[in-house]
Parts: structure tokens; C-alpha cells; sequence
């Protein structure tokens, strides 16, 4: 990963997830009751990349915290910890994460949440990358009949301001896929694929494809066990 704030991995850190997609879009204020899942899995790239993962999060009423570690074939670490409260009462939040890959580099996100009168939910924050250059953004994400859709802006260090949009659909128990696009002030575009399936006994697959400017496309198969096994429907 170059030592700068793209547009890439800074949408990647607000809207797609890091650290091999582990970590959801849910939010604090969803859990009912504390309780703790773990993923471990393993995960294989098209250009060769491979290694293994795990990870944990601990959802309790107002606040989510998660933690994971990733081993390449090389035997390098990734690690990500990430925690998001949220106010009810007040219909406010916090997010926080520091992200350090493979390299070494590290990147942190610091933001807040706000409820709107619509229903929707508006988040802003700074990301600041390995070298200390700050990138900001805004996002709104809104609930549909079967997901949610969040479109958002992210401005660089240099001021050049990108557009993302980013679409969740949960085609059943254990069945959500996640599409984003993002749009650089150039108009060139990068899109991203990512397919979730989570078998009843707590097996699973994601599949994650990503189509670069120029039209090439990378894809990451990942094949994990979730403790506890999901509920039924």
C-alpha cells in the first residue's frame, strides 16, 4: 500500500470495511443484549495473495468493539480495532478505528453519527493516513425494504473530492451483498463486489471483486466459520 490517504482506502475505511471485509455495517444501537462473535477463516486472492484471519466482536447495548488479525503468505500481521457507541436518547454516535496493514502503515478514522428527522443516518469524521495526511468525508446511509443505501464525499489532503455510493442488499438469512462505487475527481471510477453467505452451522463465503480505473479486475475468495452459529429465521 503507497504511504498516502487514497480515495480508495479511505472509502474502503468509512463504507466498505478493512481488513479483508470483516466487519459490518451494523451499528451498536441494533444490539439487544452483549453478546460475542468470532469469525476465523482463511482467504485466497487472484493474483496468489492468501493467509488467514480472525476476528471478534462484542456487541452490547450502545456500543459494538471488534478486533482481528490477518497472516499473509509471508507471514506478515494486518491488525484492526474498531469500536462505534451510539446515544438512543439523543440519536448520536461516535466511530473510531486504527487500521495497520502488512507494511506497517497505520491509518485511524475518527467520526460522529446523527440520526436525521427522515429516519436516515448522517456520519462525518477525518481519516488520517500512514504518512499523517487527513482526508474528510460525509455520508448519509438510509434503511430500504431490504438493506440500506449510503452515498457520501470524501475531500484529500490536496482538496480533490471524491463521490461514493454504496448499496447493501440482504437477499435472506445469512445472504447480503454490498456493492460501492467510487468516483474520483477525475471521473474515473473503481468499483467493488463483495457476496456474503452464511450457512446455518456457522460456515460461510464471501467472494470480493474489484474493478480498477483501467477495467482489470481482482477478486478474493475467503471461506470462514462464525462462533455461535447464526439463529434460524
Amino acid at each position: 500500500m503507497k504511504n498516502r490517504v487514497s480515495f480508495k482506502l479511505v472509502s474502503a475505511v468509512i463504507l466498505t470495511g478493512v481488513f479483508l471485509a470483516l466487519f459490518g455495517s451494523a451499528r451498536a444501537a441494533q444490539a439487544k443484549a452483549p453478546h460475542t462473535k468470532t469469525h476465523t477463516g482463511t482467504y485466497q486472492g487472484s493474483k496468489g495473495n492468501s493467509g488467514t484471519y480472525s476476528s471478534t466482536a462484542t456487541r452490547a447495548p450502545g456500543e459494538t468493539t471488534r478486533s482481528g488479525t490477518a497472516t499473509n503468505q509471508a507471514g506478515q500481521t494486518a491488525t484492526h480495532t474498531a469500536d462505534r457507541t451510539w446515544d438512543k436518547s439523543t440519536g448520536t454516535g461516535t466511530v473510531s478505528s486504527s487500521t495497520t496493514g502488512f507494511n506497517g502503515g497505520t491509518t485511524t478514522r475518527t467520526g460522529t453519527t446523527v440520526k436525521n428527522a427522515d429516519g436516515s443516518v448522517s456520519g462525518q469524521g477525518t481519516v488520517t493516513g500512514p504518512n499523517g495526511k487527513t482526508s474528510t468525508y460525509a455520508e448519509t446511509t438510509t434503511k430500504t425494504a431490504n438493506g440500506s443505501t449510503t452515498t457520501g464525499t470524501i475531500t484529500n489532503a490536496n482538496g480533490k473530492t471524491a463521490t461514493v455510493d454504496s448499496t447493501v442488499t440482504k437477499a435472506g438469512p445469512g445472504d447480503v451483498t454490498r456493492d460501492t462505487t467510487v468516483t474520483g475527481p477525475n471521473g474515473k471510477t473503481t468499483d467493488k463486489a463483495v457476496s456474503t453467505k452464511v450457512n446455518p452451522d456457522g460456515t460461510g463465503t464471501r467472494v470480493i471483486e474489484v474493478t480498477k480505473p483501467d477495467g482489470t479486475t481482482e477478486t478474493r475468495t475467503e471461506t470462514f466459520t462464525v462462533t455461535p452459529a447464526p439463529k434460524g429465521p
